[in-house]
């Protein structure tokens, strides 16, 4: 649902904004207004009210300032640039709305459905690249019939889709450099060493096997983690330059897409990979060999305008811990059940008091590993309490599922 875009002056009245005590999460879009944690100046607790709980929201106003910070970004590049946004990281059609108003946006798709919702929000064939992970013929004629432009990454996926596809498309062909980096250890996060991808070593047969299929390459694709880290820019480095290597070697390359992987923080202790210093590795590496440099933000655009509202339902002392239990649970929001992503959790209605316990934070789903948090940091918390987790903009409803049958969350945009 949509919520209107206006601030209210009772939103606003005594609003707090961020000191230099603050905690780290703490600014736009939240601030703290009479009844606890806003968005930008919005009362969640209001929301929450007029919504129901479990509920993403999410601020127009700060995705139009993380675009506005790629665009900056890209602006420095002498070579042309173009961004397809990550659908999969957050399909609600209001985001895509303000997404679709910035004119200049196209979309990154992985299957045909994720291509229909972007033709649904107005981007045009033109404007879409899907770049799928072992895709079925059904998804290679569905593509076909759309008409978008396809990155593949396997043999298998080159020579079925060159006998579906009219002679001489474009392709792209995605490539696995071979380097673990991302958010933490885990290789659920990790996409180099895995299923993502051609070698380089076998770029010359991917090519050979486009050719003979009648297809023409005109892309190379590389995408290598989620959740990028300050310590990754080395290899990162490392990995646009093999890029441009590759580049340079291809006849008939005109596109470098370097997929995503810039995230935002998700605890105090996290150092993401800067968006200038991912940049000036991506513009000194291939800015002087293509004519296009590509990518696909997702996280980056959207994780910090999200926020997901839960209520308590149980507070009590089970082996010498304090449990809350609330109205979500993993089928709501994956990351720490299923990648062992920290989510910050804060008291709705009281968002900068002290610390007073450490509290289990457990979900509604009958899974041993429903548990956000065995550590939360909070004031008292009280049954019927509302409690936030954020960020959540990204990779929150669209992985959410009706896993004993809990339903859906709600979505609104203010």
């Amino acid at each position: 649902m949509d919520a209107p875009s206006g601030r209210r002056a009772a939103d606003l009245d005594d609003e707090v904004g961020p000191a230099a005590s603050s905690p780290w999460w703490f600014g736009a879009p939240f601030a703290c207004g009479p009844e606890g944690l806003t968005l930008d100046g919005r009362s969640l607790a209001a929301l929450a009210r007029a919504h129901g709980t479990p509920l993403y929201a999410y601020s127009r106003a700060a995705v139009r300032a993380q675009v506005a910070a790629l665009r900056r970004m890209l602006a420095t590049f002498e070579t042309a640039t173009r961004v397809h946004y990550a659908v999969k990281a957050n399909r609600c059609p209001a985001v895509l709305e303000v997404l679709r108003a910035e004119g200049d946006l196209g979309i990154d798709a992985s299957s045909p459905r994720e291509v229909e919702a972007a033709r649904a929000a107005g981007f045009g064939t033109s404007e879409i690249s899907v770049t799928a992970c072992m895709p079925s013929n059904r998804d290679l004629d569905a593509f076909v019939a759309a008409g978008v432009h396809v990155n593949l990454d396997s043999l298998s996926s080159v020579r079925r889709y060159g006998a579906r596809a009219p002679r001489g498309a474009t392709v792209g062909l995605r490539i696995d450099c071979g380097i673990e980096v991302g958010y933490g250890s885990d290789p659920k996060l990790i996409y180099g060493n895995g299923k993502f991808g051609l070698p380089p070593e076998g770029i010359e047969e991917a090519l050979a096997a486009a050719q003979a299929a009648g297809l023409t390459v005109n892309t190379l694709h590389v995408h290598c983690g989620w959740g990028l880290r300050m310590e990754d820019g080395p290899q990162m480095d490392w990995i646009f330059a093999r890029m441009a290597d590759l580049a340079r070697r291809l006849p008939g390359i005109e596109v470098v897409n370097v997929g995503g992987g810039l995230g935002a923080r998700r605890q105090a202790a996290d150092r993401p990979l800067p968006l200038r210093v991912w940049g000036e590795c991506v513009r000194r590496h291939l800015g002087p060999v293509v004519k296009t440099i590509a990518c696909e933000p997702g996280t980056l655009l959207v994780d910090r305008a999200g926020v997901l509202v839960v209520e308590v339902n149980t507070v009590e002392r089970r082996g010498g811990a304090t449990w809350i239990g609330v109205d979500a649970g993993h089928n709501v929001n994956v990351y720490m059940a299923h990648y062992g992503i920290p989510i910050e959790i804060v008291h709705l209605a009281r968002p900068l008091d002290p610390v007073e316990a450490s509290y289990v934070v457990a979900g509604n789903i009958n899974e041993s590993n429903d548990v956000f948090s065995r550590a939360a940091l909070l004031p008292v918390v009280e049954e019927g309490d509302l409690l936030a987790f954020l960020p959540a903009g990204a990779y929150g409803a669209s992985m959410a599922s009706d896993h004993c049958l809990r339903g859906l969350p709600s979505e609104v945009v203010v």
